[in-house]
């Protein structure tokens, strides 16, 4: 068991050692400068919804409410874009370059290389989405200060609610971690589809494409009746965290689908992976 986590601490410093990496990152702070730019000068857009339901409005704008609103805007393309660009790379880039043939000449298992690198980019895309829930917190308090409440407003699954602060910011960051865990499914199609012998480029494009594809038929209303056929549905089960009183049941059954995705393609890209001749 050692031997395996240090394996994975190379995978890691692997993963971190590649400058493009860095490059969601560096996208998202500068998303999140941009937008408190344009908060600070035009004000917050759900100022007229905090009004509208006859609450104080400069009680509920705070950090909170402020990181809320822009994790909701930039978290599913960005995130999708960038998680996928990372997870894509990761088996077809190595393969491509010749490196997947010095790493089988060790005496390890297909599984066991695939098992650590799905681990890799499924943990690269929870420390993402933190790295972003909280830097848009940090820079929200420079706007806001601390204390205030939480307007927390989810279209996706009908969610509004207030907050004070303590209990706001509980729930701010259990959505955020069940967040991380819903774009881990981006890095998972990612995964299964860098896993054949294609450019890291067609796995990254074609990952991006099916989510976005599948975003919008939920949205469009053509698929109402059959949304449990969609993965963004599910994977939108993290915003029902911020609800006032929390549906467990709904939740569970929401990441049990997306855990069972996520198993069913690593499953698969692991059967792929297994029939490729990369030795020869």
């Amino acid at each position: 068991m050692i031997l395996f986590f240090q394996q994975w601490y190379g995978e890691l410093l692997k993963l971190f050692a590649r400058r493009r990496t860095y490059i969601g990152f560096g996208a998202f702070v500068a998303l999140q400068i941009l937008v408190f730019l344009l908060i600070k000068k035009f004000g917050l857009p759900t100022q007229r919804l905090i009004a509208g339901s006859g609450e104080n409005v400069n009680y509920y704008l705070s950090a909170l409410t402020l990181a809320s609103f822009v994790m909701g805007v930039s978290v599913f393309l960005l995130g999708a874009l960038f998680l996928s660009l990372v997870a894509g790379d990761i088996v077809a880039k190595e393969g491509e370059d010749g490196h997947m043939r010095l790493l089988l000449a060790r005496p390890v298992s297909r599984f066991r290389l695939l098992l650590l690198k799905y681990l890799t980019c499924t943990g690269y895309a929870v420390f993402m989405i933190q790295f972003l829930a909280w830097t848009a917190f940090v820079l929200g308090l420079a706007l806001y200060g601390w204390g205030g409440g939480f307007f927390a407003l989810v279209p996706e699954v009908s969610v509004v609610a207030f907050y004070d602060w303590g209990p706001g910011l509980q729930r701010y960051a259990l959505s955020s971690l069940y967040l991380g865990l819903s774009m881990t499914t981006i890095s998972s199609i990612a995964f299964f589809l860098s896993c054949f012998r294609i450019k890291p480029a067609a796995a990254t494009i074609g990952a991006l494409t099916y989510i976005l594809v599948d975003f919008i038929m939920r949205t469009s209303g053509f698929m109402d009746n059959y949304q449990h056929l969609l993965i963004t549905k599910h994977m939108a089960s993290w915003g029902r965290i911020l609800a006032e009183t929390i549906d467990w049941p709904l939740i569970w059954r929401g990441y049990a689908v997306v855990l069972a995705v996520n198993i069913s393609l690593f499953t698969l890209g692991y059967a792929v992976f297994e029939s490729r001749d990369l030795k020869s």
